[in-house]
């Protein structure tokens, strides 16, 4: 630490380092969950229709927990919260292989993985981050962003193999063990807020009094929640996730219903996730620079569009085809929240509720989509049917993005 202070660089970046490490590791159960399906329903004969509540009831549980986190993350340590998160999201991997009822996947997926681990994560970084972060906000978000996608290219064929070579148990015992570890060292890392530590934030020095000038006087959530940006965001995050939520929990079936070998189906859900590196990094900076309304509907229009090519698709190829376009798409859809509450209510604002608000639009829409997929192909037995379901679901929530306010390069306390 002493020599990183020394070199001339600011603790920004240890924080934003340690920060992208840990929401790469606690939600690589997540982001991998496509990659479960088939074992699961061949090991003990599920339905895809049940194994993908699983990944909604996830989704359902963390709303309660990402408010609670969220109010704690605007009082309390962010590295206390975190390692308690870290505990529950090992636990909950290694625990995993240990199922034998359906009951038990819902419990300790649902409960303890996405509910009591992934929530504090979720909800506390990009926000950490914001703080941190006055000067270069979009690019250390975006480099957040980028490194997240980061998690589905690694974990989704490193489960599928470990599975494959180790069986169900053993894989689980030793992802779940060496999460604990990784998690454990690098939240110890983090910091709430440079003043924790008695610092300003990254290029604040130079623009202190512009701050002042422009942040006014702290908001309450009570008036933020009385405001219709707030609503809106909240409603593009459900549709925009409930939409997505679909290829990501159902993926790699759709490409295995297809014949298409498993390794080279999870390569899919790995595709996705290494394009969408891109576009969560750039879309982050674009963001920043002309404000969410016009790059949030970009991304929405995208990403609700793509998803039609799976109607085409039935070869290798075209499952590839499909992940870079939707990839790119996609995973700018969900990187501008954090920036655009920063720019409309203010960095004096309690943030970390904020977020967590629009986090519970996002999770009840993962949920939705999650169980929606699955549900329809046990109805109709292919997924014609939720293709078409989750692009609809998409294009409702460009007119929401469109309604947000435009644009200021100067944060505002109330936004109509």
């Amino acid at each position: 630490m002493t020599w990183f202070r020394k070199s001339g660089w600011h603790h920004a970046w240890i924080i934003l380092a340690a920060a992208c490490v840990l929401s790469i590791i606690s939600r690589a159960d997540s982001a991998s969950f496509a990659v479960l399906v088939d074992p699961l329903a061949d090991k003990f004969g599920w339905k895809r229709g049940e194994i993908g509540f699983a990944y909604s009831l996830a989704f359902l549980c963390s709303m309660p927990a990402m408010l609670v986190f969220g109010w704690l993350g605007d009082r309390l340590s962010a590295r206390t919260l975190m390692l308690g998160a870290s505990l529950m999201i090992s636990g909950g991997t290694v625990m995993l292989g240990m199922i034998h009822e359906l009951w038990h996947l819902y419990v300790i997926y649902g409960v303890f993985v996405g509910a009591l681990g992934n929530a504090a994560f979720v909800v506390l970084i990009p926000v950490i981050i914001t703080r941190w972060f006055h000067k270069k906000m979009g690019l250390a978000l975006g480099i957040y962003w980028a490194g997240l996608g980061l998690g589905p290219v690694i974990f989704a064929p490193l489960f599928r193999w470990m599975i494959e070579t180790r069986g169900w148990e053993s894989a689980f015992m030793v992802i779940g063990t060496s999460f604990g570890v990784i998690l454990l060292c690098f939240s110890w890392f983090i910091r709430t807020s440079p003043a924790e530590m008695g610092m300003t934030a990254y290029g604040a020095v130079e623009e202190t009094a512009e701050q002042k000038k422009s942040s006014g006087p702290a908001i309450s959530l009570r008036s933020v929640l009385a405001k219709r940006p707030v609503w809106l965001l909240m409603g593009c995050h459900h549709l925009g996730c409930a939409g997505h939520a679909v290829v990501l929990a159902h993926g790699v079936s759709m490409a295995t219903h297809h014949g298409i070998p498993g390794l080279q189906a999870a390569g899919v859900l790995s595709t996705i996730a290494g394009v969408s590196i891109f576009s969560r990094f750039s879309f982050s900076l674009l963001t920043e620079r002309f404000g969410g309304r016009t790059i949030l509907s970009g991304a929405i229009f995208g990403q609700s569009l793509s998803i039609l090519l799976l109607l085409f698709a039935h070869e290798v190829w075209h499952f590839y085809c499909f992940a870079v376009v939707f990839g790119l798409c996609y995973g700018g859809e969900m990187v501008g929240f954090p920036i655009i509450n920063r720019q409309l209510f203010g960095p004096k604002a309690p943030l970390s509720s904020i977020f967590s608000f629009e986090m519970i639009g996002g999770s009840t829409g993962m949920a939705l989509g999650g169980w929606i997929g699955g549900a329809l192909f046990d109805h109709s037995g292919n997924y014609t049917s939720a293709i078409w379901v989750a692009s609809c679901i998409g294009f409702l929530s460009i007119p929401l993005a469109l309604w947000l306010p435009r644009h200021k390069h100067t944060p505002v306390a109330a936004a109509a």
